[in-house]
């Protein structure tokens, strides 16, 4: 018995050792403070908003969060539209998030009366919505060209136990953005 349970034991945590954000290649998070942004052409931001996405190498208003996107943020809502100048947008700070969001499917079960806190936690677990995880890395910005920017976020979201601590690797972010965007690095 002891044998089988050193040897699962094992297992696990051979398969903690190795996310698929590390075997995918370095992760868009390594991305050096100074580095630069290189917007290749101009976006727009619609009024009203305050985004503009990038995704399978095109523009979009309206990213996929189940695919690699990433999209430019500024800090101004505008009741026009704005542009967003190709240009240079250096880097000031890199941070990594992780954001339980609600799946769509339901775990199923029934609510019962319960008379003990533990069985009651129980059927309450199983009755709440699968939680779906958003990863994104986001790349603070600054520009003399367009002060109101703030920050480039990459990210993508993954259906509950399907992978864990997966952030946009390089390669993704380069699939991703195709053309329109280039990341120059920069000296830490």
């Amino acid at each position: 018995m002891k044998l089988i349970l050193t040897l699962t034991l094992s297992l696990l945590l051979s398969a903690c050792a190795s996310t698929p954000s590390e075997s995918g290649g370095p992760g868009l998070f390594h991305t050096p403070v100074g580095s630069i942004v290189k917007l290749n052409q101009a976006l727009t931001i619609p009024a009203g908003k305050v985004r503009a996405g990038v995704q399978f190498g095109n523009v979009t208003y309206s990213v996929n969060q189940y695919e690699p996107y990433c999209e430019f943020h500024v800090n101004t809502i505008l009741e026009s539209n704005t542009t967003l100048p190709a240009g240079d947008y250096r880097v000031t700070k890199v941070r990594r998030f992780e954001f339980p969001i609600a799946g769509s499917q339901r775990n199923g079960g029934n609510m019962v009366a319960s008379s003990s806190e533990a069985s009651a936690w129980a059927v309450v677990s199983a009755m709440s919505p699968a939680r779906d995880w958003l990863y994104t890395t986001s790349l603070y910005l600054e520009s003399e060209a367009y002060p109101d920017i703030r920050l480039l976020e990459c990210g993508n979201a993954f259906p509950a136990g399907f992978m864990m601590d997966h952030h946009v690797t390089l390669n993704e972010f380069e699939m991703t953005v195709g053309d329109i965007i280039t990341i120059q690095a920069g000296a830490k």
